[in-house]
């Protein structure tokens, strides 16, 4: 998947509209789910097996520091903070959950995401009891008032509070709250605390009347982290000025400054009693008394950035979410390391199967993991790309894979050691905001790698010892995906950008065979049928099917689904080994095997819910589908059982 994060607000945008006609409550009963097996929970019909539980986004306590609660983008992870064991997952029709909030009697849990939609749940039912929609925008910020009675949801456009008891609505707060990073609420009033036009300096304003009530001063750089005390008395505020300052709410004072951080403050909480704060940065969680500003502890991981921290409410237990995609837990008193939880990773951006389909390799931010594709183990991460990996690829002699990144290298890695064997650079930025290395292939026989950047050449490298073979020029701009034919002779490759939408190379001359040309431009991906006679394509229009021998088009496989914002139906394709199934995903995140004799679909597959970042492949068996998301899961499908099934018209 080649499109970027910015055609993900602008669909956000668009849903949000809607959700903004109108404001309802909606009451209904979700059944209460055991997990035996974390991972392997409501799988969607003809999954066999899921990867990963999703990114996470937000943690807490419960007031009894029984349950920590996990929201990622698939919903919340309950765990017994006993055994780090999850009893349950609350899920939602839509996609993620980006803040959590438990009542003060510990009995409910508020969640909201980016959808606009708050749920209530009973923590130790798992249902969902309540659900309210209304707000412009997702929801960045939910928060119960002291007594339980009402609670409060931030987005990105306005401030709502909801009676809780009632279900009703109490009244909706309008005006832009980008800066707004946290609030306090009372049953008698509300302080949102933000940054504005200087990201130093914080404003303490009313809700009701957006009135300025206090401006602290004191910051030197801008202001990254805020918190406020559970009496709402204390504002705990962290800068790039690696310091932490906290304020008297009612007098603006600056009254201690705790210093000790590294680098930029990350994330902060307090205890439930208000005496101790927990802060993340430079690698460390440090704990602090508030009463005399002292450092007690410091928890450090090798290597890891915590970017979540949640205190228990007894102040026994410190939990933070790391950089490695790992829940650390630990104890307060000690510093020690308690427990851990794993599954969860971040958002997924590419796939690949080795060649004898027995390890798959996911592309995440920094970072490749390798899993095992029948058991569903983590196997081994692969750091060493300084952002976001766009492609993966196994060289066919099962020795080496490959992957290209936003950094612009391309990295070698040992398939078996995880060890990087080289780094091969020589693509240049065609434009700002799209250098990147987009595409990697293998010929046939594994002895040539060819590579696509934003700099709109594909470059041809000698997979043995990284050195540059040839260029192949002819598109003007981004090249987002490249495939060889299986006899390793041709070459495609894809730009979104104009009409001229994919050209093929002769490799061995180097010389144009073919442009394929259409009505639109937005062509996201290309790729070659088994026995090299059709190329398929995908843009705004859906997907064609060329033969390679003619350059005519074969097929336009089309659905009823109007495209957004130019983005194409398609955004990844994959053949079946055998030639007989074509498999496409695009931005409504459905799946769609087409026949690709008769052009007619014969199943549609549902289940991922974030269309940023899909890809898919099918194994080299063609027994499974692997498909990958932004919310940080990949999820395999049997294949053999959902083309048995009766085909549907979606």
């Amino acid at each position: 998947m080649k499109m970027r994060m910015r055609l993900f607000f602008l669909i956000l945008g668009t849903i949000s509209v809607v959700l903004a006609l109108t404001i309802v409550f909606v009451r209904f009963q979700r059944k209460t789910i055991f997990l035996h097996e974390s991972p392997q929970h409501e799988l969607p019909e003809g999954v066999k097996l899921r990867i990963g539980k999703g990114s996470v986004t937000d943690i807490a306590y419960s007031p009894d520091s029984t349950v920590l609660a996990v929201a990622t983008s698939i919903g919340i992870w309950l765990y017994d903070t006993s055994t780090a064991e999850v009893h349950t997952l609350l899920t939602t029709d839509t996609y993620g959950i980006s803040s959590i909030s438990f009542s003060p009697d510990g009995k409910t849990l508020a969640g909201g995401g980016p959808a606009g939609i708050i749920h209530l749940w009973g923590v130790d039912t798992g249902e969902c009891h309540q659900s309210f929609v209304g707000h412009k925008g997702g929801i960045f910020k939910v928060l119960f008032s002291p007594d339980g009675n009402t609670l409060a949801a931030v987005s990105i456009h306005d401030t709502s509070l909801w009676d809780v008891n009632t279900g009703t609505h109490e009244k909706t707060f309008r005006g832009s709250t980008a800066s707004v990073k946290t609030l306090w609420l009372d049953a008698d009033e509300a302080t949102l605390a933000s940054t504005r036009a200087s990201p130093r300096d914080i404003y303490l304003s009313d809700l009701i009347t957006r009135a300025t009530k206090k401006i602290l001063k004191g910051h030197k750089t801008s202001v990254t982290s805020m918190s406020f005390s559970p009496d709402g008395q204390t504002l705990a505020s962290g800068s790039h000025d690696t310091t932490i300052r906290l304020w008297d709410v009612n007098t603006g004072s600056n009254k201690k400054t705790l210093k000790g951080h590294k680098e930029p403050i990350n994330s902060m909480a307090f205890s439930r009693n208000g005496r101790m704060l927990a802060s993340t940065s430079d690698n460390t969680v440090r704990l602090w008394d508030i009463d005399t500003g002292k450092l007690t502890k410091t928890f450090k991981e090798h290597g890891v950035n915590v970017r979540h921290v949640a205190l228990s409410a007894d102040g026994k237990t410190v939990a933070g979410w790391g950089s490695d995609h790992i829940l650390y837990i630990w104890d307060a008193a000690t510093g020690n390391r308690k427990k851990t939880i794993t599954g969860h990773i971040g958002p997924i951006s590419t796939l690949s199967f080795s060649a004898d389909g027995a390890t798959l390799a996911i592309g995440g931010f920094k970072e490749i993991l390798l899993w095992d594709a029948i058991e569903g183990l983590h196997k081994n991460t692969l750091f060493g790309h300084k952002e976001m990996v766009e492609c993966i690829a196994f060289n066919p002699n099962g020795r080496t894979l490959v992957s290209g990144s936003m950094d612009e290298a391309i990295r070698v890695w040992n398939a078996g050691t995880g060890r990087q064997q080289k780094i091969i650079k020589g693509h240049v930025s065609g434009r700002a905001t799209y250098s990147a290395v987009r595409s990697v292939a293998f010929s046939s026989d594994g002895s040539i790698l060819a590579s696509s950047s934003a700099d709109g050449a594909v470059q041809l490298w000698d997979a043995a010892t990284g050195k540059h073979k040839k260029t192949l020029s002819g598109h003007t701009d981004v090249v987002e995906t490249l495939v060889f034919s299986p006899d390793g002779r041709t070459v495609a490759g894809a730009s979104g950008w104009n009409k001229i939408r994919v050209r093929v190379w002769d490799v061995d001359t180097s010389k144009h065979k073919d442009t394929l040309t259409g009505r639109t431009s937005g062509v996201s991906t290309v790729t070659f049928s088994p026995d090299g006679s059709i190329l398929a394509s995908a843009d705004r229009d859906g997907v064609q099917l060329w033969d390679v021998a003619t350059g005519e088009l074969l097929k336009q496989l089309q659905w009823r689904v109007s495209p957004v914002n130019n983005l194409p139906l398609a955004n990844s394709l994959s053949f079946s080994p055998d030639g007989k199934t074509l498999a496409s995903v695009g931005w409504d995140t459905t799946i769609r095997l087409w026949d690709v004799s008769t052009g007619n679909k014969k199943k549609t597959l549902t289940g991922q819910k974030h269309w940023l970042y899909s890809s898919m492949a099918f194994s080299p068996d063609g027994r499974m589908l692997a498909s990958a998301s932004g919310d940080g899961t990949v999820l395999l499908w049997d294949i053999t059982s959902v083309t048995n099934n009766a085909g549907d018209r979606k």
